[in-house]
């Protein structure tokens, strides 16, 4: 499958890694909402490599994509992928919170 596989993690309180927020599966154009983020400076790229591809947002900016489903791929096949989300954790996050996004190439 040619596309991206989302991770969004609150960040780690004490040791070990933040909670995961949210994860699904896209076709290959989507990269195209945190690139928006990125072009419009409310997100930054860390890692470049594709395994995985990584950005910081804050939860005020990532979050509200995700209630509305802009994230989400709903091109052909999309009915097939995966998606999940935990409303309990993402109902707790402040909308400062530094998330990190990673976008793992499925190709």
């Amino acid at each position: 499958m040619l596309g991206w596989w989302f991770l969004v993690k609150a960040p780690a309180t004490g040791e070990g890694e933040g909670e995961v927020l949210a994860q699904w599966e896209t076709g290959l154009g989507g990269l195209d909402w945190i690139a928006a983020l990125v072009g419009a400076g409310r997100a930054e790229q860390s890692r470049f490599d594709g395994y995985p591809l990584r950005y910081t947002a804050r939860a005020g900016d990532v979050l509200p994509l995700l209630a509305d489903g802009s994230v989400f791929d709903t091109g052909p096949g999309a009915e097939y992928r995966r998606r999940e989300q935990f409303p309990e954790r993402i109902a707790v996050c402040p909308p400062d919170a530094l998330l990190t996004v990673d976008a793992w190439d499925q190709s």
